[in-house]
């Protein structure tokens, strides 16, 4: 196991955000989606200075949990974020695509452990 901060209270402003993103998918869609994120839309948030941590999918393919983080505060995760949707690049590679996520979660977070 990892040595890993207990909470970020009293880390310097380098700290990284981490933001859970969960999605509820067309069902019809998954294999597609899955595809589709692990070839375009992770290289180019990452070309953004995101990392993507980690990607599950429920046992039932009907939910896709994904972590992603960046270094900074969360106001400043905020801003890349915002900065990202409004992208060029993201309008891109997101046209004509159908409509893979049925409902959205997303929220900051803390590991733990």
């Amino acid at each position: 196991m990892s040595d890993l901060p207990q909470t970020t209270a009293g880390l310097d402003e380098t700290r990284r955000t981490t933001v859970m993103r969960r999605y509820v998918l067309d069902p019809a869609l998954v294999d597609e989606f899955v595809d589709f994120l692990r070839t375009e839309v992770f290289p180019a948030r990452e070309e953004q200075g995101f990392t993507v941590e980690s990607v599950w999918l429920s046992a039932e393919r009907d939910v896709l949990t994904w972590f992603v983080s960046r270094f900074g505060t969360p106001e400043e995760f905020d801003a890349a974020e915002r900065a990202w949707e409004e992208s060029e690049e993201r309008a891109r590679i997101f046209a004509e695509r159908p409509k893979y996520v049925l409902e959205k979660d997303v929220r900051n977070v803390t590991r733990l452990r």
